[in-house]
Protein backbone atom coordinates (compact mmCIF):
# COMPACT_ATOMS: atom_id res chain seq x y z
CA UNK A 1 0.00 0.00 0.00
CA UNK A 2 1.34 3.09 -0.72
CA UNK A 3 2.03 6.38 2.18
CA UNK A 4 -0.21 9.12 2.06
CA UNK A 5 3.20 10.88 0.77
CA UNK A 6 3.17 8.44 -1.96
CA UNK A 7 -0.33 9.35 -3.26
CA UNK A 8 -0.05 12.94 -2.98
CA UNK A 9 3.08 12.44 -5.11
CA UNK A 10 1.18 10.06 -7.58
CA UNK A 11 -1.89 12.74 -7.34
CA UNK A 12 0.73 15.54 -8.58
CA UNK A 13 1.85 13.33 -11.17
CA UNK A 14 -1.55 12.38 -12.46
CA UNK A 15 -2.89 15.59 -12.41
CA UNK A 16 -0.13 17.80 -14.77
CA UNK A 17 -1.07 14.89 -16.98
CA UNK A 18 -5.25 15.16 -16.89
CA UNK A 19 -4.44 19.20 -17.17
CA UNK A 20 -2.14 19.05 -20.16
CA UNK A 21 -5.04 16.37 -22.09
CA UNK A 22 -7.33 19.23 -20.77
CA UNK A 23 -4.83 22.11 -22.22
CA UNK A 24 -4.95 20.25 -25.72
CA UNK A 25 -8.71 21.33 -25.79
CA UNK A 26 -7.39 25.24 -26.94
CA UNK A 27 -5.01 23.31 -29.49
CA UNK A 28 -7.35 20.79 -31.86
CA UNK A 29 -10.68 21.53 -32.85
CA UNK A 30 -13.66 19.97 -30.80
CA UNK A 31 -17.16 19.18 -30.38
CA UNK A 32 -19.64 21.05 -28.22
CA UNK A 33 -21.42 18.38 -25.86
CA UNK A 34 -24.22 20.10 -25.97
CA UNK A 35 -25.10 21.81 -29.50
CA UNK A 36 -22.29 20.08 -31.41
CA UNK A 37 -20.29 23.33 -32.79
CA UNK A 38 -17.11 23.28 -32.99
CA UNK A 39 -14.72 24.31 -30.60
CA UNK A 40 -11.40 25.06 -29.02
CA UNK A 41 -11.51 25.46 -26.02
CA UNK A 42 -10.20 23.79 -22.43
CA UNK A 43 -13.31 22.57 -21.91
CA UNK A 44 -15.75 20.19 -24.36
CA UNK A 45 -18.57 23.06 -24.47
CA UNK A 46 -18.96 26.14 -25.99
CA UNK A 47 -19.58 29.64 -24.76
CA UNK A 48 -23.17 30.03 -25.56
CA UNK A 49 -24.07 26.87 -23.97
CA UNK A 50 -21.48 27.45 -20.85
CA UNK A 51 -23.41 30.77 -19.80
CA UNK A 52 -27.17 28.70 -19.80
CA UNK A 53 -25.86 25.97 -17.70
CA UNK A 54 -28.76 26.06 -15.09
CA UNK A 55 -26.91 26.67 -11.76
CA UNK A 56 -28.10 25.85 -8.38
CA UNK A 57 -28.42 29.14 -6.94
CA UNK A 58 -29.95 29.61 -4.36
CA UNK A 59 -30.36 26.13 -2.59
CA UNK A 60 -30.40 25.31 1.23
CA UNK A 61 -26.82 26.02 2.80
CA UNK A 62 -27.10 21.71 4.39
CA UNK A 63 -28.41 19.54 1.58
CA UNK A 64 -28.48 22.12 -1.16
CA UNK A 65 -31.87 21.54 -2.20
CA UNK A 66 -32.93 24.17 -4.93
CA UNK A 67 -34.99 26.91 -3.33
CA UNK A 68 -37.44 29.40 -4.35
CA UNK A 69 -36.08 32.83 -3.56
CA UNK A 70 -39.76 34.17 -3.40
CA UNK A 71 -41.00 31.47 -1.31
CA UNK A 72 -37.73 30.50 1.01
CA UNK A 73 -37.08 33.29 4.08
CA UNK A 74 -34.62 30.79 5.82
CA UNK A 75 -31.41 29.01 3.90
CA UNK A 76 -31.78 26.01 5.49
CA UNK A 77 -34.84 23.95 3.64
CA UNK A 78 -37.88 22.67 5.86
CA UNK A 79 -36.25 18.77 5.60
CA UNK A 80 -32.87 19.71 7.47
CA UNK A 81 -34.42 21.77 9.70
CA UNK A 82 -36.47 19.18 11.07
CA UNK A 83 -33.91 16.69 10.44
CA UNK A 84 -30.84 17.71 10.26
CA UNK A 85 -28.51 15.30 8.05
CA UNK A 86 -25.13 14.03 9.01
CA UNK A 87 -23.33 15.23 6.70
CA UNK A 88 -22.12 18.92 7.21
CA UNK A 89 -23.00 19.86 3.80
CA UNK A 90 -23.34 19.18 -0.04
CA UNK A 91 -21.34 20.88 -2.33
CA UNK A 92 -23.67 20.62 -5.50
CA UNK A 93 -23.26 23.77 -8.30
CA UNK A 94 -25.78 22.73 -10.96
CA UNK A 95 -29.41 21.55 -11.23
CA UNK A 96 -30.14 18.09 -12.34
CA UNK A 97 -31.64 19.72 -15.52
CA UNK A 98 -30.99 20.26 -19.24
CA UNK A 99 -28.38 19.63 -20.00
CA UNK A 100 -26.78 18.60 -17.38
CA UNK A 101 -29.12 15.88 -17.13
CA UNK A 102 -28.22 14.50 -20.39
CA UNK A 103 -24.51 14.49 -19.95
CA UNK A 104 -24.94 12.64 -16.22
CA UNK A 105 -26.73 10.32 -18.40
CA UNK A 106 -24.29 9.99 -20.97
CA UNK A 107 -21.85 9.83 -18.77
CA UNK A 108 -23.18 6.97 -16.40
CA UNK A 109 -25.09 4.82 -18.78
CA UNK A 110 -22.82 4.86 -21.62
CA UNK A 111 -19.37 5.02 -20.11
CA UNK A 112 -18.89 8.33 -21.94
CA UNK A 113 -15.82 9.85 -20.18
CA UNK A 114 -15.63 13.14 -22.33
CA UNK A 115 -18.93 13.77 -20.96
CA UNK A 116 -17.10 13.18 -17.41
CA UNK A 117 -14.15 15.10 -17.94
CA UNK A 118 -16.49 17.99 -18.86
CA UNK A 119 -18.14 17.46 -15.23
CA UNK A 120 -15.03 17.64 -13.40
CA UNK A 121 -13.83 20.87 -15.05
CA UNK A 122 -17.26 22.70 -14.09
CA UNK A 123 -16.62 21.21 -10.27
CA UNK A 124 -13.18 22.53 -10.04
CA UNK A 125 -13.82 25.94 -11.66
CA UNK A 126 -17.37 26.47 -9.51
CA UNK A 127 -15.69 24.81 -6.10
CA UNK A 128 -11.61 25.54 -6.25
CA UNK A 129 -12.42 28.43 -3.29
CA UNK A 130 -14.47 26.29 -1.13
CA UNK A 131 -12.89 26.42 2.37
CA UNK A 132 -14.28 22.87 2.92
CA UNK A 133 -12.23 21.85 -0.20
CA UNK A 134 -9.12 23.76 0.90
CA UNK A 135 -9.05 22.36 4.46
CA UNK A 136 -9.83 18.99 3.39
CA UNK A 137 -7.31 15.46 4.51
CA UNK A 138 -9.19 12.86 1.72
CA UNK A 139 -11.67 12.36 -0.86
CA UNK A 140 -13.68 9.76 -0.75
CA UNK A 141 -16.41 8.17 -2.74
CA UNK A 142 -19.72 6.49 -2.25
CA UNK A 143 -19.19 3.23 -3.03
CA UNK A 144 -21.12 0.84 -5.76
CA UNK A 145 -23.51 -1.85 -6.16
CA UNK A 146 -21.31 -4.39 -7.50
CA UNK A 147 -24.38 -5.52 -10.17
CA UNK A 148 -24.43 -1.71 -11.27
CA UNK A 149 -21.07 -1.42 -11.74
CA UNK A 150 -20.34 -3.91 -13.78
CA UNK A 151 -23.39 -3.49 -15.88
CA UNK A 152 -22.74 -0.06 -16.59
CA UNK A 153 -18.95 -0.51 -16.56
CA UNK A 154 -18.03 2.25 -14.26
CA UNK A 155 -18.35 3.85 -11.10
CA UNK A 156 -19.05 7.51 -11.83
CA UNK A 157 -18.30 8.53 -8.24
CA UNK A 158 -15.03 7.13 -8.47
CA UNK A 159 -14.22 7.96 -11.35
CA UNK A 160 -14.94 11.76 -11.15
CA UNK A 161 -13.47 11.32 -7.04
CA UNK A 162 -9.96 10.17 -8.61
CA UNK A 163 -10.28 13.08 -11.14
CA UNK A 164 -11.00 15.56 -8.82
CA UNK A 165 -8.12 14.44 -6.24
CA UNK A 166 -5.68 14.71 -9.04
CA UNK A 167 -6.94 18.18 -9.45
CA UNK A 168 -7.34 19.30 -5.65
CA UNK A 169 -4.06 17.36 -4.38
CA UNK A 170 -5.87 15.58 -2.04
CA UNK A 171 -5.14 12.07 -0.96
CA UNK A 172 -7.53 9.65 -2.95
CA UNK A 173 -9.69 7.12 -0.57
CA UNK A 174 -12.31 4.96 -1.60
CA UNK A 175 -11.23 2.02 0.78
CA UNK A 176 -12.30 4.18 3.65
CA UNK A 177 -16.13 3.48 2.90
CA UNK A 178 -17.53 0.38 1.71
CA UNK A 179 -20.46 -1.15 0.77
CA UNK A 180 -21.74 -4.01 2.90
CA UNK A 181 -24.95 -4.35 1.50
CA UNK A 182 -27.07 -3.52 -1.75
CA UNK A 183 -29.98 -1.59 -1.47
CA UNK A 184 -33.06 -1.95 -3.70
CA UNK A 185 -33.86 0.78 -6.25
CA UNK A 186 -34.73 4.33 -4.92
CA UNK A 187 -36.98 5.04 -8.01
CA UNK A 188 -40.22 3.48 -6.78
CA UNK A 189 -39.99 3.97 -3.20
CA UNK A 190 -42.01 6.27 -0.86
CA UNK A 191 -39.69 9.73 0.57
CA UNK A 192 -39.84 8.11 4.00
CA UNK A 193 -38.78 4.51 2.54
CA UNK A 194 -36.17 6.45 0.20
CA UNK A 195 -34.85 7.89 3.67
CA UNK A 196 -34.81 5.05 5.48
CA UNK A 197 -33.39 2.75 2.07
CA UNK A 198 -29.60 3.05 2.73
CA UNK A 199 -29.15 2.61 6.49
CA UNK A 200 -26.68 0.38 7.12
CA UNK A 201 -25.59 -0.41 3.64
CA UNK A 202 -22.17 1.19 4.47
CA UNK A 203 -19.00 0.55 6.67
CA UNK A 204 -15.92 3.01 7.24
CA UNK A 205 -12.28 2.70 8.53
CA UNK A 206 -10.69 3.60 11.54
CA UNK A 207 -8.32 5.45 9.67
CA UNK A 208 -10.86 8.10 9.03
CA UNK A 209 -10.43 9.44 12.81
CA UNK A 210 -10.34 13.25 13.25
CA UNK A 211 -10.29 13.53 9.26
CA UNK A 212 -12.22 16.69 7.73
CA UNK A 213 -13.38 14.13 4.31
CA UNK A 214 -14.90 15.32 0.89
CA UNK A 215 -17.53 12.56 -0.41
CA UNK A 216 -17.84 12.56 -4.30
CA UNK A 217 -21.23 11.45 -5.58
CA UNK A 218 -22.22 12.01 -8.87
CA UNK A 219 -26.07 13.19 -8.54
CA UNK A 220 -27.88 13.81 -4.73
CA UNK A 221 -31.56 13.75 -4.78
CA UNK A 222 -32.78 13.35 -1.37
CA UNK A 223 -29.82 13.26 0.16
CA UNK A 224 -30.66 9.47 1.89
CA UNK A 225 -27.04 7.90 0.50
CA UNK A 226 -25.13 10.31 1.60
CA UNK A 227 -26.46 10.70 5.04
CA UNK A 228 -26.28 7.37 5.66
CA UNK A 229 -22.47 6.91 4.58
CA UNK A 230 -21.84 10.69 6.56
CA UNK A 231 -23.62 8.76 9.52
CA UNK A 232 -21.40 6.11 9.29
CA UNK A 233 -18.09 8.25 8.70
CA UNK A 234 -18.83 10.40 11.89
CA UNK A 235 -19.46 7.59 14.01
CA UNK A 236 -16.33 5.95 12.77
CA UNK A 237 -14.35 9.46 13.82
CA UNK A 238 -14.92 11.84 11.56
CA UNK A 239 -14.31 15.30 12.20
CA UNK A 240 -16.65 16.72 9.31
CA UNK A 241 -17.88 15.33 5.73
CA UNK A 242 -18.69 17.38 2.92
CA UNK A 243 -20.31 15.99 -0.01
CA UNK A 244 -19.46 17.00 -3.58
CA UNK A 245 -21.98 16.56 -6.65
CA UNK A 246 -22.04 17.28 -10.21
CA UNK A 247 -26.00 17.88 -9.85
CA UNK A 248 -28.87 18.35 -7.55
CA UNK A 249 -32.34 17.38 -8.18
CA UNK A 250 -35.40 18.80 -6.02
CA UNK A 251 -36.03 16.91 -3.07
Amino acid sequence: MLSTKHKLKVNEILARWYQLTRLSRGWLAGECLVCAQTVKTQEDICPACRKDLPLNQPCCTSCAEPLSITLELSLTCKQCQEQPPAFDQVLAPLLYAPPVDHLLLRFKNHADRTAGSLLVDLLVETLQTEAQILEADALLVIPAQKDRQQKRGINPPAWLGQRLAWQWQLPFQPGWLKRCRNITSQRELSRKKRWLNPQGAFVASEEIQGKKLLLVDDVVTTGATCHWAARELKEKGAASVTVIAAARTPA
